[in-house]
């Protein structure tokens, strides 16, 4: 759907331009998949097949529209319908010529939908309290504008309407308050709704995915990717995710399957070894968590700043050999020959913390000259409980937060919460995959991995 072009040359029928074509794609949606688009190019990225377009004059006392529908493959003209009068009239008469089973607009009140056409969302709702999409514009711009609490406060009072026209227009704004209000459950039930209602949108059911995948539910994520995959067999980056959703679900020889089949699309070899690495080793499958990991590194050394030889020095570690695992760091060091030295003795320094060797660790960072950085960093050394939240309520919010594949730290903080008020059971589901060596130069990563060990040995 584009945007149309207004001929009658009076600007202040310029809000038509837009809304016309929303109001064919409310219309349409349901039946088939309408999506609004900027440009041609935007619709060829959503591999869109039919594109409508078209414009408006005046004619009398009204408008006359016509509408363009061009098969995107032979970029031929596939059907032209025009109709006159109000924009809404007008629409539902073109939508219905092209699709019978169109659903009628949430508002046939005119003054109502110049106001949502012009923006003015609250004007809208006031000339009709059921005009859905109104009601959804509102929310949608109110959240985008950064106004979580007046969006929330608009989601619920449009939710409050028994009455509100669209089915699917009220399950987007269910969708919008979920997501505003952190309700990953709300999220995905919506988003299932969505996704039956929308069966050929691949978008809807690969967002369901992401969603389940987020909420760690991974068998579910690994059922919906492999759906994916059987309808759009082309798109390399599902079986990637197909892959971590089965690694984080526990499955780690389905993820190599997965991921060697991902390593064979064009340009995606070191991508798919890196994966495959950090699936194995959030299974503690360490030996072929360093194999994947050297093989990334060898073919590309450049891969993510070199990462992969950091990452297999982690696992060479908690395989077993420390004294091949420093080997390693400091290959990883001496390939970073640019860094700054601050943050080369920092990683060594952290790298000693974490592998055992307290006192090491603090004895090479105090010979730095002072900085804010490196006291934050021998204070949570010193006293490392004081250096974490100790609220479980808002541990356990960060670990909900937190990307399920890089949530080592708080899901070993949140862990740790757990097992000191006595919910054992709980603490031991959450150390069932180890962490990933963590991102970024946090004074608490270094703490990660003396806890999870420690976690360990106290849950086994």
């Amino acid at each position: 759907m584009l945007r149309f072009e207004n001929l009658t040359g009076d600007a202040s029928f310029d809000w038509i331009a837009a809304a016309a074509p929303a109001i064919l794609a409310s219309e349409w949606n349901g039946p088939t998949q309408a999506l609004l688009a900027g440009a041609v190019r935007d619709g060829y990225l959503e591999r869109a097949t039919r594109f409508a377009h078209g414009y408006f004059e005046k004619r009398g006392a009204g408008l006359r529209f016509r509408v363009v529908m061009e098969d995107a493959a032979r970029h031929k003209i596939a059907a032209e319908h025009s109709a006159g009068w109000n924009p809404v009239q007008a629409m539902t008469e073109i939508a219905r010529g092209i699709e019978p089973d169109a659903l009628p607009f949430s508002s046939a009140n005119p003054q109502a939908v110049e106001a949502w056409g012009r923006a003015n969302f609250e004007r809208a709702v006031d000339l009709d309290p059921d005009f859905s999409a109104a009601w959804l514009s509102w929310a949608q711009s109110l959240a985008a504008s950064g106004d979580t609490l007046r969006a929330q406060d608009v989601a619920a009072r449009a939710l409050a309407r028994p009455g509100l026209r669209s089915k699917i227009e009220r399950t987007q704004i269910e969708l919008l308050a979920a997501g505003l209000r952190g309700d990953n459950d709300g999220r995905i039930a919506a988003l299932e709704t969505l996704s039956r209602v929308f069966s050929r949108d691949l978008g809807a059911l690969r967002t369901l995915a992401q969603a389940q995948f987020a909420a760690r539910r991974f068998n579910d994520a690994a059922r919906l990717y492999q759906d994916l995959l059987q309808k759009d067999p082309s798109n390399a980056a599902d079986l990637n995710f197909l892959g971590y959703a089965q690694a984080s679900a526990g499955h780690p020889d389905q993820a190599r399957t997965s991921l060697e089949q991902y390593g064979k699309r064009p340009g995606q070899a070191v991508n798919a070894l890196d994966s495959l690495g950090e699936a194995m080793f959030l299974n503690g499958r360490f030996a072929d968590a360093e194999k994947a990991f050297l093989e990334a590194y060898q073919k590309d050394p450049a891969f993510l700043d070199g990462a992969d030889l950091w990452k297999a020095a982690h696992a060479r570690w908690l395989g077993g050999d420390l004294r091949g695992a420093d080997e390693l760091a400091a290959r990883y060091e001496n390939a970073r020959a640019r860094d700054p030295r601050p943050l080369k003795t920092w990683r060594q320094a952290t790298w000693l913390y974490q592998t055992g060797r307290r006192d090491q660790a603090v004895a090479l960072l105090s010979r730095e000259p002072a900085s804010d950085a490196i006291e934050r960093q021998l204070a949570a050394w010193k006293n490392p409980s004081a250096a974490v939240a100790s609220d479980i309520n808002t541990l356990r919010q960060l670990y909900q937060r937190a990307d399920p594949v890089n949530d080592g730290l708080p899901r070993t903080l949140y862990a740790a919460a757990l097992l000191e008020t006595g919910r054992k059971e709980e603490a031991r589901k959450l150390i069932a995959l180890w962490p990933l060596p963590p991102r970024g130069i946090s004074p608490l990563n270094s703490l990660m991995y003396p806890r999870f060990l420690g976690l360990r040995d106290k849950l086994h």
